[in-house]
């Protein structure tokens, strides 16, 4: 992409970059020359959402969320409300305040309850915050629109365990380490992996599970 001056291009470069090689670095530089380009306003919201993505990944949460602001007052999309959703979570989970990841969020599931992220950032937050039977319902509600979505099967795996269905757990565990992860997911696979452990699932079926040490 070196000279390239063609948005899509780059946005999509970007994109790959992160993807694929998990090289954020790398996508912040080719989304930030991508930005400097003429931008149809189509072109503007794809560019900057990767670029806030990109940000995210590198563990720059204020940078992330100042760019989907600028963003979220020009597009409102159902992709926007759930991204900037997230990283309303993520900040607070850096500072302990949620009130507006609280707020944010119930405003993203009035605007479409239909969409699984945007049902299971309200379910994470609701559960960080200690509301754990609203959460509980987010989070049933989230598989129903879609039934393999990680995020929500580990989290409700954990309200499972700790309510003493460890079988119901071990099944959404399942589907879920048998599910494509992606650098998108916004919980570690590692937590999935973690409590299956710690319930006693066989894990030696799944490659690309390293054995525990003993």
């Amino acid at each position: 992409a070196r000279g390239c001056t063609l948005p899509n291009v780059l946005a999509a470069y970007g994109l790959l970059l992160m993807r694929r090689d998990h090289d954020y670095a790398k996508a912040v530089e080719v989304l930030r020359t991508a930005r400097k380009l003429k931008l149809t306003p189509q072109q503007w919201s794809i560019v900057y959402q990767n670029l806030g993505l990109a940000y995210w990944k590198l563990g720059k949460i204020d940078h992330a969320l100042e760019i989907y602001r600028k963003i979220f007052e020009k597009v409102q999309t159902v992709n926007v409300y759930s991204t900037m959703g997230f990283l309303l979570i993520a900040k607070g989970d850096e500072t302990g305040d949620y009130d507006e990841a609280l707020e944010f969020n119930r405003r993203a599931y009035d605007y479409d309850d239909t969409d699984a992220s945007v049902v299971d950032n309200l379910g994470q937050v609701l559960y960080r915050t200690g509301n754990v039977e609203e959460a509980e319902k987010m989070f049933e509600k989230a598989l129903t629109i879609r039934p393999t979505q990680f995020d929500t099967l580990t989290y409700l795996a954990r309200i499972r365990v700790d309510q003493g269905r460890v079988e119901e757990a071990k099944t959404m565990l399942d589907t879920a380490l048998n599910k494509t992860y992606t650098v998108f997911n916004t919980v570690p696979r590692e937590r999935a992996i973690e409590l299956a452990r710690q319930i006693g699932m066989d894990l030696s079926e799944y490659d690309d599970i390293p054995a525990q040490e003993a």
